[in-house]
């Protein structure tokens, strides 16, 4: 029997033995250091080398960022091909357990779940509470890229949007997109997966907007103004006139209607008519017109 000569590349084997480590979960440098010398007979790997390797994976078309110190693997160019209906299926299944299973079974799933997401071909990263700063700032990523972003939705439908501003409000994440032309807010509750495309938007000019409203004396006595507010007049009644700027449309109109009849949008002209029939068609559900 002829022996077939076999010639090993020592960096190349360097490199899938990182790979493969990445594969397993998010590490900081210092851990995926210590777990690929537990595999040697001595300290082979430090900061240096295993950097070099993961831009070596980078260079292969793997995208592994760096976020809050931990390297993590978001597309394989040739990993699983997961369609809209693929992923809406784990969505339900994962719902499924969480409804029907014991803590640990969840844990499992969950694993699961994180596992296929490293193997897929596209750069999609599930939204949920524990993944909210990671997805918040990949967004961000893509609004620096200028790259349009796709989201898989609850319902089984995906929406193309072009990215505006990630925005936290307690315990929830809203994403401030253009979709379609129009401007909208998705809440994370409504989303399953975020994915960022290779597709380039033109950036658009600057649209924040100022807005003034008025709070009335009990309001304005108790109220806490947030960093993105100024107050521009103070009556001698105790109201007081603020000026908001840059805040997304649909979370301030949400958090203005909380305070009733205590607050009153001044400018520009536009919101005063949107609140007025945003509360037309709210009333109006009750019999009752303002």
């Amino acid at each position: 029997m002829t022996k077939v000569s076999i010639k090993k590349n020592l960096s190349s084997m360097q490199v899938i033995k990182t790979l493969q480590v990445l594969l397993q979960g998010n590490f900081t440098m210092n851990e995926l250091v210590d777990r690929l010398n537990l595999q040697e007979n001595e300290a082979i790997f430090n900061n240096s080398v295993v950097c070099k390797y993961i831009n070596t994976c980078r260079f292969c078309g793997i995208e592994i960022p760096k976020i809050q110190n931990k390297y993590f693997i978001t597309k394989m160019p040739f990993g699983l091909d997961l369609n809209s209906s693929e992923i809406k299926l784990l969505d339900n299944l994962q719902i499924a357990v969480k409804e029907n299973m014991t803590k640990k079974n969840c844990q499992l799933c969950d694993n699961l779940i994180d596992k296929l997401n490293k193997y897929t071909n596209k750069k999609i990263i599930r939204v949920s509470k524990n993944t909210y700063k990671i997805t918040a700032e990949l967004f961000d990523n893509a609004i620096s890229e200028n790259r349009k972003v796709k989201f898989l939705l609850k319902n089984g439908t995906e929406q193309i949007c072009t990215p505006i501003k990630a925005i936290e409000n307690g315990d929830q994440l809203f994403f401030s997109v253009l979709y379609k032309n129009k401007e909208k807010v998705l809440k994370s509750s409504r989303i399953s997966g975020i994915e960022v495309l290779s597709d380039k938007y033109v950036p658009r000019k600057n649209s924040d907007i100022t807005v003034t409203y008025k709070m009335k004396a009990q309001l304005a006595k108790r109220y806490s103004l947030r960093e993105n507010e100024n107050i521009l007049q103070t009556h001698d009644n105790g109201d007081i006139v603020v000026s908001n700027y840059g805040e997304v449309k649909e979370i301030l109109f949400s958090r203005l209607l909380r305070y009733a009849d205590l607050c009153e949008i001044l400018t520009p002209k536009i919101y005063r008519e949107e609140i007025k029939l945003l509360l037309d068609n709210t009333l109006s559900n009750y019999g009752e017109k303002i």
